[in-house]
């Protein structure tokens, strides 16, 4: 829920993303089809680092054009960095595969990429074969991607504090419009909080640092802001100079800046109207610009702003069958959608029902603006507990939350204490009661692993040695008798053999899970195999990632016919991921088989999850994710 027109300036603007794809492609797509085509005619006569050259021009070329390919040639450049150990490219890649996940709304594995791509940063930090730029780099590019992905899913605090993180290295280059841009959206943040004081500081930071810019642009865009902060504390005079350059600034490119200029019309239109300031005429004028502009491509927001504007307007002249026009214009059609702007637009509702007599409307209005408040208190409150524990658990944000604990104000007015407790408490006996019956299921799914596996090592025995033995011998008695029957005896003992070692494979139990699933991807025509960190599990999870990478390679041979299956396991400090992808026929109804529910079902035991994404012209890929 977005308290506040952000519309983000969000930092990929400037410093903090690569070059755009449009960077890598023409109209022809010649760029990368000139790429893909080195790669088929000099095949193996490249060296590893001309290839993995080439796979991050690819990567960086396909990201939100092609999902498929993109992710294909993140999984073999990723491959060949693990290769030649090169960190500041893997960085590259890990960021753009958050990059693509933030594209499709991803947030959860973006989070996950992003955060992988900033640890491979800090194991660059000592390596002589970078530079502290190269560092400086890698460093704002993920503190700003961080700052954003949490910007756009309204965790204030948490894009904060990664926003602040990236000030330093902009301050250290001298990157005044990232400065700005960074002041800015940190002003917006507070702003959206309720926070004035902050608001203030970091808009007028965003000033002081667009001036010194010389970028026209960058010395207007916070003064749409600051505006806001002076007209919340009545100070309508300096809201006054400080909207007249940006007007001025937008008026004259309001062809390229059409949503801006509205915004500031309607800016315009409400200090005509404010106390000592008023100028009826003018008000009207600025208003019925405003709506002028309206051709059903501006935002949301802005729309609702000007019409809002307009509504006063009217209010002022009297007018007030025109003045409910407007204002019921002025909010969102669904309360669902209201943003806090809208509570101002429910109290002129109110007030101009009163004016025409119609009375219930007028409670029904009177009644939403506290409906709305309370929602919007409640969201605020709930929202900053969950951010501050996560603050909480860092020790690099110990200085961030010392300052956090002095701003108390901002969540006394949301609820009273004694209900905090007690919701703090009812989830911890919440919480105690899942992770008892998580426990017992962890049982219950321990001893029937345990019997499975000794079920299957019992029968798989009893193939090789017994079955398999008089296989042998009968095809002794055979050689000599018919010529047909050899071959298919011959077939027959090697899918005995196979079946005998998937049911328990030996190297799985001697040399682990990523040697079980090497030899498992060699025997498949089409399937590559790669691991991603070093790979340091348990038996019992070993048995039951193999068990799931068996089934759903299976499945996409069977039900998919894919042409290539590729399987990655990758391990991190605290979980490990296994991945399943092919580029065979996907679905979008995300139809489910019996096999994939048992997966399903197994790794929720272990507390894991399972995420599939499939279509139809980019196949299937399937991420299971354990805890370690």
């Amino acid at each position: 829920m977005n308290h506040l027109n952000l519309k983000p300036l969000l930092l990929c603007m400037l410093t903090l993303l690569h070059l755009s794809a449009n960077a890598y492609f023409d109209h022809r797509n010649a760029k990368v089809d000139s790429l893909e085509t080195v790669l088929k005619t000099k095949g193996t006569s490249l060296s590893d680092e001309e290839r993995l050259r080439i796979y991050g021009d690819l990567v960086r070329g396909y990201l939100g054009r092609d999902t498929k390919k993109h992710t294909y040639y993140c999984h073999e450049a990723l491959a060949l960095t693990y290769k030649l150990n090169g960190l500041n490219m893997r960085e590259n890649i890990l960021y753009q595969m958050g990059l693509s996940h933030y594209g499709r709304d991803e947030f959860e594995q973006a989070e996950r990429y992003f955060l992988w791509a900033l640890a491979v940063t800090d194991s660059m930090v000592g390596d002589k074969r970078y530079k502290a730029s190269d560092i400086d780099d890698n460093r704002s590019q993920l503190y700003g991607a961080l700052g954003n992905l949490y910007n756009v899913q309204d965790k204030a605090l948490l894009a904060i504090d990664y926003y602040q993180k990236a000030l330093p290295i902009f301050e250290k280059h001298g990157w005044l419009e990232s400065q700005t841009i960074l002041h800015h959206n940190v002003a917006e943040l507070w702003l959206s909080m309720g926070n004035n004081d902050k608001a203030k500081t970091e808009y007028q930071k965003a000033i002081e640092t667009g001036n010194a810019s010389g970028d026209s642009l960058m010395m207007v865009l916070p003064r749409k802001g600051l505006v806001k902060v002076w007209m919340n504390e009545g100070d309508y005079e300096q809201a006054r100079q400080t909207l007249l350059p940006a007007y001025e600034y937008y008026r004259a490119h309001q062809q390229e800046e059409h949503n801006d200029y509205a915004e500031v019309l309607a800016g315009m239109t409400k200090l005509s109207l404010m106390e000592g300031h008023e100028d009826l005429p003018k008000a009207e004028a600025y208003a019925k610009e405003a709506l002028t502009l309206d051709d059903g491509m501006l935002m949301t927001e802005t729309r609702c702003d000007i019409y809002a504007a307009a509504t006063m307007v009217e209010m002022q002249r009297g007018r007030w069958q025109q003045a409910l026009e407007y204002a019921l214009k002025s909010v969102h059609e669904n309360d669902s959608d209201a943003t806090f702007s809208d509570v101002g637009c429910y109290e002129l509702l109110a007030n101009i029902y009163m004016q025409l007599g119609q009375k219930e409307k007028a409670r029904l209005y009177i009644k939403k603006v506290r409906t709305m408040m309370e929602r919007f208190s409640t969201h605020n409150y709930q929202s900053g507990l969950s951010q501050m524990e996560v603050l909480y658990q860092t020790k690099e944000k110990e200085a961030q939350i010392k300052a956090l604990n002095k701003e108390q104000n901002l969540f006394r007015w949301l609820l009273a204490a004694t209900i905090g407790l007690l919701a703090a408490l009812a989830l911890i006996l919440v919480f105690r009661l899942q992770a008892h019956r998580r426990q017992k299921a962890l049982l219950a799914a321990k001893v029937s692993l345990d019997t499975e596996t000794k079920e299957r090592s019992i029968l798989a025995r009893d193939l090789h040695d017994s079955l398999g033995s008089m296989l042998s011998l009968l095809r002794l008695k055979l050689e000599t008798k018919d010529e047909e029957a050899l071959p298919l005896l011959d077939k027959t003992i090697v899918e005995l053999r196979r079946t005998a070692h998937h049911l328990m494979p030996e190297e799985l139990l001697k040399g682990g899970l990523s040697s079980a699933l090497h030899d498992f991807a060699v025997s498949i025509p089409g399937a590559s195999f790669q691991t991603v960190g070093e790979i340091h599990l348990s038996k019992e999870i070993e048995l039951v990632l193999y068990r799931c990478a068996y089934e759903l390679v299976n499945n996409a041979i069977k039900h998919a016919q894919a042409s290539h299956i590729n399987i990655q396991l990758m391990q991190e400090p605290q979980q490990v991921t296994l991945s399943v992808g092919d580029d065979g026929t996907g679905t979008k109804t995300m139809n489910e088989g019996m096999g994939l529910k048992n997966i399903r079902e197994r790794i929720a035991t272990y507390n894991g999850t399972v995420n599939m994404v499939s279509t139809e012209e980019n196949g299937t890929e399937i991420n299971i994710t354990l805890p370690l």
